[in-house]
């Protein structure tokens, strides 16, 4: 027969990272390190007094802008009539009815500047994406976040700690030995009497 013995990390087939879009101050922490979770749980919370002041102001914005709405309505509906019996000029009902669209659109604007408001707010809360166990925990109760430039990881999660693999860097002499579907074994330092059974996945094509 022949080997080939490498060394590699044990680690879960599937994981996922999970981060957050928004920047803040990690709240409160509703999980730890080995927690088992279920998909939609709430993992973690930010301090969302900066998101709620926000979608405050932003709905205050929407309320003013639909106010001069219903102002510039009624008169527009006023220079209409006026224009109709020939009291005022073809300009001045123009200049109405750009103001009055001027004024919708406003108010288009200012209700997505809500809707991404209230969704930042959302997001200030953080939940699990998956079904598994908590891996690892990065952030801790008073630690600020921030998503300006990459996405930081508050927690890595596994799906299924049952399903290992073992990815092992094989040296470049055995390589061309090791195909797809091969069966492999291998020990670990903590069980050093055990042997367990496994098979060759993939073989990836990205040499060092």
């Amino acid at each position: 027969s022949e080997s080939v013995t490498a060394t590699g990390t044990v680690e879960p087939v599937d994981t996922v990272a999970v981060g957050t879009q928004v920047s803040g101050t990690v709240d409160k922490i509703y999980v730890d390190f080995n927690t088992a979770v279920k998909k939609g749980q709430l993992l973690l919370e930010l301090d969302a007094t900066l998101f709620q002041a926000s979608v405050d102001q932003s709905a205050a914005n929407v309320a003013q802008q639909q106010s001069n709405l219903v102002y510039q309505q009624a008169n527009f509906n006023r220079q209409k009539q006026l224009y109709e019996v020939g009291a005022i000029s073809r300009q001045e009902y123009d200049n109405s009815l750009y103001t009055l669209n001027a004024a919708k659109a406003s108010v288009a604007s200012q209700q997505a500047q809500l809707r991404t408001a209230q969704k930042n707010l959302s997001l200030s809360k953080i939940y699990a994406p998956i079904d598994g166990t908590i891996l690892s925990r990065d952030v801790s109760v008073g630690q600020t976040v921030a998503a300006s430039f990459s996405t930081p990881t508050l927690f890595v999660i596994a799906k299924d700690i049952t399903k290992m693999q073992v990815k092992a860097n094989v040296d470049e002499a055995d390589i061309g030995n090791v195909k797809d579907g091969q069966r492999a074994t291998f020990t670990v330092d903590a069980f050093i009497n055990d042997v367990f059974n496994g098979t060759v996945q993939e073989v990836r094509l990205n040499p060092t």
